[in-house]
């Protein structure tokens, strides 16, 4: 994991260098928070400067700490989705920054703690009969829109998907539930965002 420690750690020098460089640009920081991400039950937050005419640099933060149901009961269902997701990302827009068609790239890193969740389109196959606690890294790429609403607010939808690593130690899903097992293995996410933005500066 020392990797993932050294990646994220070099993006957020990254980022702090192109927080010092939008200073020479106007109309240079938004705030966003993904509708979508909130349907999960997930706060959820994206920080994004200017770094050039047609470049943006970001930062998106979720964190889910909460039970979804009977997480302390051993006989309950015990079903969880916590976890805390920190995603470096970097865009190219195709007209100006903040405004029309964007590509996007990012990294992202996962520490999850899920239990007894059923998952659309078969992601995470066995998730809904067990408990899985463990880490995962991905890169992925995305396109999207962003429509300027007022001179403080947009709005922006986003599409595409993540390939990554999952490390994950499994368990009954059950509280206190037996260690079955590790499992590592390949992930394909999509990646998809409907973002309300505020623009601060």
């Amino acid at each position: 994991m020392k990797v993932v420690r050294h990646t994220l750690l070099i993006f957020c020098m990254l980022l702090i260098g192109a927080l010092a460089a939008s200073k020479a640009y106007s109309q240079s920081i938004v705030i966003k928070n993904n509708l979508l991400y909130d349907a999960t039950l997930t706060p959820n937050l994206e920080a994004e400067v200017k770094i050039g005419q047609r470049q943006t640099a970001g930062l998106i933060l979720g964190f889910n700490p909460f039970p979804l149901k009977d997480e302390f009961s051993y006989d309950g269902d015990n079903k969880k989705m916590r976890h805390l997701l920190v995603a470096p990302m970097w865009r190219y827009w195709f007209c100006e920054a903040f405004a029309g068609h964007f590509v996007s790239c990012n990294v992202a890193y996962v520490h999850y703690n899920v239990s007894n969740k059923k998952f659309p389109f078969g992601l995470f196959k066995g998730v809904d009969k067990e408990r899985r606690q463990g880490d995962l890294v991905a890169v992925g790429a995305s396109y999207g829109y962003s429509w300027i609403l007022s001179p403080r607010w947009s709005l922006e939808a986003e599409a595409g998907a993540d390939v990554g690593y999952a490390w994950s130690k499994r368990y009954k899903y059950h509280h206190c539930g037996m260690f079955i097992g590790n499992e590592n293995h390949l992930v394909v996410l999509p990646k998809v965002g409907v973002n309300i933005i505020y623009n601060v500066k």
